[in-house]
């Protein structure tokens, strides 16, 4: 078979590497690195751009360009630009951490994530992985300067990830063995043909054991709170947020491609993993004072959450967990973005009881809390709330209605934690901390902006809902049914 090299589907890419690659070749040079933050957000906006009018195509046959991958990537860069509003705002106040390297290590970072949504077969998608991840090891320790123990986050998060990545080899190498191909769609119709063995269902889970990593899923979640903790919250910001949904839309190009004569018994694999998920997550959750701890501790149920969907073993199911991790995305950088407003007035106030009387400090922050915790709780008229309810009546329409029932028990007790500190900000007595908020452009554009697509999703769904349905079921046809 001929290899065709067609450089006008990996212009995004190429953007990345050759502006990441200058970036740390000339920032030794120059003092002030606001240069790096108005190259980058360009360079990001440049690749947006390009993605609505680029055709799709195939670069090598390890890596397509096609409706699936380009749709989510321009929801990855959506969420890139405004990680790179609240990056600016927040290096500022923080000089010690105002390195230009930063924004290129987003982008390597960012070059990861897309190979890794385009790529068709199992090499590419670990070494993606691996592209995707290094850049953040480094992301998490940069803040060592003024939390000693951010280096610790950082180390434990890159045992745990070579952890995953050895892991995901095992699953190759038993997959390679099964169907001597480590291609999808090869290795597809060879268990279409022959049908998913044990020792496949074997390889899934090993496969399954390094996205579990990245998701901080259950029973590799614990490395979170420490990374999200010690990480300058920026960085916290786009591991909770894009880097998960990344994971995912991958973990589900997965199974369409590579296993889905399996999707059943995946499903089935897949109920106890995300119920305790939910449940460990959302139980840790209750007792954390630390406001970011929380925030990691409810972002691993909130991945057992999307993957309910996971488990109706269909593509709307598919598409309802895709939707949900937009809705998440969108949730996170809005929750974050308050806390660094929070950090950059008074750090103390990252402690919930510290919260007290912000509601008469801040009215406005408050008010944004109350929809930010809001709809992490699942309470309408939010996102978060629908996004839920579309994944239940998934469960419910697959016939999982047990499972569907203790997700949504479990729900209940992860609705505390948000309630909790929504409580401290406008029930409880008390001066709290001292506390003058900064806003600034760049931080109030996050949060105005996810906090308006937050309400309208959750009274208008089905435009959204319906994006990701598409997107799973144009792709599936195009695949399959090509003609």
């Amino acid at each position: 078979m001929g290899i065709s090299l067609n450089l006008n589907v990996i212009i995004p890419e190429l953007l990345f590497l050759v502006i990441g690659c200058g970036i740390f070749l000339i920032d030794k040079f120059i003092r002030n690195k606001t240069y790096a933050f108005f190259i980058g957000l360009v360079t990001v906006a440049a690749a947006l751009i390009f993605l609505f009018f680029s055709p799709f195509g195939v670069f090598t046959h390890a890596y397509h360009s096609d409706f699936y991958s380009v749709t989510l990537k321009i929801l990855f860069l959506f969420g890139a630009i405004l990680i790179f509003f609240i990056s600016y705002n927040y290096l500022q106040s923080f000089p010690a951490l105002n390195y230009g390297e930063y924004y290129a290590l987003i982008l390597f970072s960012l070059l990861g994530a897309f190979f890794m949504v385009s790529a068709m077969d199992l090499i590419t998608i670990d070494l993606s992985m691996e592209l995707m991840s290094f850049p953040l090891y480094f992301l998490i320790a940069l803040n060592f300067a003024d939390i000693r123990k951010s280096v610790e986050g950082a180390f434990k998060y890159f045992l745990l990830g070579s952890l995953g990545s050895v892991f995901f080899l095992i699953g190759i190498a038993f997959v390679y063995y099964l169907t001597h191909s480590v291609d999808l769609l090869v290795i597809s119709k060879v268990f279409q043909k022959y049908g998913l063995s044990k020792l496949g269902i074997l390889a899934f889970i090993f496969l399954l054991a390094g996205f579990s990593i990245k998701l901080a899923m259950v029973p590799f979640h614990m490395w979170s709170p420490d990374a999200y903790e010690s990480a300058p919250l920026p960085v916290t910001t786009f591991i909770a947020s894009l880097i998960k949904f990344v994971v995912m839309a991958t973990l589900v190009k997965l199974i369409i491609l590579g296993f889905n004569s399996g999707r059943v018994a995946i499903g089935e694999l897949l109920i106890p993993i995300a119920l305790l998920t939910i449940l460990i997550g959302n139980v840790l959750a209750v007792k954390q004072d630390n406001i970011v701890r929380m925030l990691a501790y409810s972002s691993i149920a909130h991945a057992g959450y999307a993957t309910l969907g996971l488990i109706s073993a269909n593509y709307t199911g598919y598409s309802f967990s895709l939707f949900y991790m937009f809705v998440y995305m969108l949730m996170a950088i809005g929750s974050f973005s308050l806390l660094i407003i929070l950090a950059k007035g008074n750090r103390e106030l990252l402690e919930i009881p510290n919260l007290a009387g912000l509601s008469k400090r801040s009215p406005f922050m408050a008010f944004m809390f109350v929809i930010f915790m809001f709809s992490l709780a699942g309470v309408p008229p939010t996102a978060g709330f629908m996004a839920k309810l579309y994944l239940f009546l998934a469960l419910i329409k697959a016939k999982f209605i047990l499972v569907a029932i203790f997700a949504l028990l479990f729900s209940v007790i992860g609705a505390y934690p948000y309630l909790r500190v929504l409580k401290v900000i406008y029930m409880e007595k008390g001066e709290g901390k001292e506390f003058t908020p900064s806003y600034g452009a760049t931080l109030l554009i996050p949060i105005l902006v996810t906090s308006a697509l937050i309400l309208i999703i959750g009274i208008f769904p089905k435009p959204w809902t319906e994006l990701f349905y598409k997107t799973v079921f144009f792709y599936i046809t195009m695949l399959f049914y090509p003609h």
